[in-house]
């Protein structure tokens, strides 16, 4: 029955599928680049910059896939579901665990990227800790109004049952 409803939603917003799948293309491109980084690193540094930029992307894929779902429930799907305020505690915790990752994954940049890249150390840091504050600080203007348009769309079901 799920797998109905999912295909029914698909064949109603094929604009909405083909974005999804142009979406993952490009996450999927990204994760690749940056192995293939890791992978052909030459210095302790590049090796050590790409880590940081891996998890990076982990970091913002997270915010930026959760921040579609709730688009998705709110706007699309246009039906109230606690899973949309759910999915605002999701991305609290998310980001509690990414910045407690990234100070374990700082650590061990520390440890092994040389005496050599020692100054870069903060230009590493910074790109890892500021990596996700973009999307943070977006959260700030639109989680307002994505519970407001939630409550709104609850206050609506209600009213027609």
């Amino acid at each position: 029955m799920a797998t109905l409803n999912f295909w029914n939603n698909a064949k109603k917003n094929p604009w909405s599928v083909v974005g999804l799948l142009l979406v993952l293309a490009l996450v999927v491109w990204w994760f690749v680049v940056e192995s293939q980084g890791m992978r052909q690193g030459t210095t302790s540094y590049e090796y050590c910059n790409s880590l940081c930029r891996v998890y990076e992307t982990v970091g913002k894929t997270f915010c930026l896939a959760v921040y579609l779902m709730m688009t998705y429930l709110t706007y699309i799907n246009k039906q109230y579901s606690r899973w949309t305020i759910w999915l605002f505690y999701v991305v609290a915790v998310g980001m509690l665990v990414y910045y407690v990752g990234a100070g374990y994954v700082l650590d061990y940049v520390y440890n092994h990227i040389g005496a050599d890249y020692m100054s870069l150390l903060p230009s590493l840091a910074r790109s890892l800790f500021g990596g996700p504050v973009f999307l943070i600080i977006l959260s700030f203007f639109f989680v307002p109004k994505f519970l407001k348009d939630t409550m709104k769309l609850k206050k609506e079901q209600e009213l027609t049952v």
